[in-house]
């Protein structure tokens, strides 16, 4: 597997760009400053020293001297377990949710797979918002210029916007939508506390559920993630 698609699979688990090469180059390097980082990767020295900051928080990597700054990659066998527990969290957090249901409550579960389909149905549901939108998603997920002039129009009907995102993606969020950083490793849209959609980053698959109940307690789990995450 070559360096870019393995930039490209980091990406799909919620690091930006420059920090998906970043981590590759220093599992390559080794310990390492950030202007050789930066030359490896061939990203400018500025993003790769904040590339590198935001690896160290996330866990992925570390700062092995402070002056001069030089940082190294964590074992990845280590980060695979990190990720692994996190993603675990969030599904065993999704999986109370699910059997909370009473059971006499017929929900279904839709899910959609392809990029134009999954697409689809996010500008649907954002373009149906009457309320309120809560967007969660790293830099890769708000690439596209559609779902981003959909967000848009809501925010000027009105609509409440907060958008969760990493620190890429945070300044990609349309004026007017109230924005925090935080660490992500998928793509979540709730409306009006009403629909729910949990999608992969490259919006592969998506699943979505059109119930005010179940909604409600996705609600509780995004607004936990919201209150954790770092104001912009």
């Amino acid at each position: 597997m070559d360096s870019r698609e393995l930039v490209e699979r980091l990406r799909r688990l919620g690091l930006t760009g420059y920090q998906a090469k970043c981590y590759v180059s220093l599992v390559r390097l080794g310990p390492s400053d950030p202007r050789k980082v930066a030359a490896d990767a061939s990203i400018p020295y500025p993003s790769a020293y904040e590339a590198l900051k935001a690896l160290v928080r996330e866990g992925w990597a570390e700062e092995v001297t402070k002056k001069p700054a030089a940082y190294r990659a964590k074992r990845p066998s280590s980060v695979k377990e990190a990720v692994e527990s996190r993603i675990g969290g969030t599904f065993e957090s999704l999986e109370r949710m699910y059997s909370s249901k009473p059971a006499e409550e017929t929900e279904l579960v839709y899910t959609v797979r392809g990029r134009e389909r999954v697409l689809a149905k996010i500008y649907e549901m954002v373009g149906a918002a009457k309320e309120s939108l809560i967007l969660v998603s790293p830099a890769m997920g708000l690439e596209d210029a559609e779902l981003l002039e959909s967000v848009r129009r809501a925010v000027s009907r009105g609509v409440g916007v907060r958008v969760v995102g990493d620190e890429e993606a945070a300044g990609m969020a349309p004026p007017g939508a109230e924005v925090r950083t935080g660490s992500l490793v998928a793509v979540d849209l709730l409306v009006d506390s009403k629909a729910a959609l949990i999608s992969l980053p490259d919006y592969s698959a998506c699943g979505w559920i059109d119930s005010p109940a179940v909604a409600s307690h996705f609600r509780q789990f995004l607004e936990l993630l919201w209150n954790t995450s770092t104001p912009v």
